[in-house]
């Protein structure tokens, strides 16, 4: 078997649902949750709205309220978190279909992708990784790498998101401000469910000026266009220039299955729909909780990273096939 990169790919959104990322445990890791902490304090002092708050207060299962109740509390105790923030956060997105606003759903995906990307570069691996980043997902990705700051990206995402958003709600058709924003949700939904299609790119002055990425990564303008290494400054500078509201939608498509990439990760959400394209296999693994990350890059990952006996091979795929969550 010869050896080969293992691909970790991260669609443009992470989680489809509210409080994913509290119900999949990564607060509970003290690496990822220190991480995420202060980008989620660095968010707010620049939106003036809690990007928690947002993910959480329209949480679906209530066997996670204590836990979110806890982390918000503790929080704000601890002067992590501003308690006008959090009002604000209440005020702006207080309706159930506020959750697809676009801007916010950006801040928010910066906040959780770029936190969970560093968490994987401190990880102990002998794998050989490849990461491999679609469409605003190139925003955490950049930031990860050190071509841009944290605050630069969440000022960036706000501007073009808020653009977006504003644009969204004057395509629709609702008279009444709840049917203006049911309209929008159902259209957003549409889109990351791969139902419908709305293109919205960028212009030039609502993007941060990069630097040279610390680590080279792979960008995709959206999951079926032809991936682009990005190395340098002016790569970067070329692929923000893509950044489409487009590259939200899922689509399945063979070339996410590309015969060159025999492993891939998969950084998402197990109920976010490209997690279809996730069947708990050596070729495609659904990164969805901080316990598949790790199991995946001890134990897939390192098949990419090396020659490997039939016995090894059989191994790493009976631990994979016993993998659920």
């Amino acid at each position: 078997m010869s050896s080969h990169p293992t691909t970790i790919m991260v669609p443009a959104v992470h989680n489809f649902m509210p409080a994913e990322t509290v119900a999949l445990g990564w607060l509970n890791d003290i690496d990822a949750l220190v991480t995420m902490r202060q980008r989620i304090n660095s968010a707010a002092r620049i939106t003036g709205w809690d990007v928690f708050t947002f993910h959480t207060q329209h949480n679906a299962d209530r066997f996670f309220d204590s836990t979110i109740y806890t982390v918000r509390e503790t929080w704000v105790k601890e002067g992590y978190l501003s308690t006008a923030a959090v009002r604000e956060a209440r005020r702006r997105f207080g309706k159930p279909y506020d959750y697809h606003r676009i801007d916010a759903r950006l801040v928010e995906n910066l906040v959780f992708q770029s936190s969970m990307l560093d968490w994987i570069g401190r990880q102990n691996s002998n794998a050989m990784l490849r990461i491999h980043v679609v469409g605003t997902a190139l925003l955490p990705a950049l930031v990860s790498a050190g071509s841009i700051t944290f605050n630069e990206a969440v000022s960036s995402a706000t501007k073009f998101g808020t653009r977006w958003d504003a644009a969204l709600r004057g395509m629709s058709s609702g008279k009444t401000e709840e049917e203006i924003s049911r309209s929008q949700f159902e259209q957003v939904e549409g889109l990351i469910e791969g139902r419908t299609s709305l293109s919205m790119g960028v212009s030039r002055e609502e993007l941060p000026v990069p630097e040279s990425p610390a680590r080279p990564f792979w960008y995709s303008p959206t999951i079926t266009a032809e991936p682009m290494l990005i190395t340098t400054a002016q790569d970067a500078v070329n692929a923000l220039g893509t950044l489409n509201l487009n590259s939200w939608s899922y689509t399945m498509t063979n070339s996410a299955r590309n015969a060159e990439e025999p492993i891939r990760g998969w950084l998402v959400s197990p109920l976010h729909p490209m997690a279809r394209l996730c069947r708990w296999s050596v070729s495609n693994y659904l990164l969805g909780t901080p316990r598949s990350v790790t199991l995946f890059l001890d134990h897939i990952a390192t098949i990419g990273s090396r020659p490997k006996s039939k016995t090894e091979t059989a191994e790493s795929l009976r631990i994979a096939s016993g993998c659920r969550g």
